[in-house]
């Protein structure tokens, strides 16, 4: 009797865990001491967010390409930075950015979900060429499927500096 017990007990508490598999047999549970890092690799078309026809041709681009790194520590943010290049696809006027001192305003912890799934909307520092640029920018990053990360900077907060549009990444690293 006791071991029958024992079984359907253990067999309940298997069955009850969420776990998600990754590509590369990585096994994920809810987590809230997490770390990830990619790299960035997204394309900024200089137009207005509210722009509904776009002429490829003509749009101005500009390559934006770097890395981040996100840490959390039992729920809290440890780290969080991305330094990225950014330039106009012909070359002209190049520049880097850094995006640190992520903050969030409520004392909920930040979680990587059991399917690789995280988003945080928070506070940070936008430097450009290493220097103070914008401060106390509000900035949701997210992590889908522990494979791509976005950041979405406040454009307001920025003078439309990434015309509205999220920064995208992978992740080529995500630890539990």
């Amino acid at each position: 009797m006791k071991k029958s017990l024992t079984l359907l007990v253990l067999i309940l508490a298997v069955s009850s865990m969420s776990l998600y598999f990754l590509g590369d047999n990585k096994v994920f549970a809810a987590n809230d001491t997490f770390s990830a890092e990619g790299q960035v690799s997204s394309l900024v078309l200089g137009m207005p967010p509210s722009t509904h026809t776009v002429n490829m041709s003509s749009v101005d681009k500009f390559i934006l390409s770097g890395n981040w790194k996100f840490v959390t520590d039992k729920g809290k943010i440890a780290k969080f930075t991305s330094e990225f290049y950014t330039g106009h696809v012909n070359g002209a006027n190049n520049h880097t950015h850094q995006i640190t001192n992520l903050r969030i305003q409520d004392d909920r912890p930040v979680q990587l979900s059991a399917d690789g799934n995280m988003e945080i909307t928070g506070l940070t520092d936008v430097k450009t060429n290493g220097k103070s640029a914008w401060n106390d920018v509000l900035t949701t990053i997210s992590i889908s499927k522990g494979r791509t990360i976005s950041i979405d900077i406040a454009d307001n907060g920025t003078q439309r500096h990434f015309m509205g549009q999220p920064i995208y990444g992978i992740v080529k690293d995500l630890k539990t």
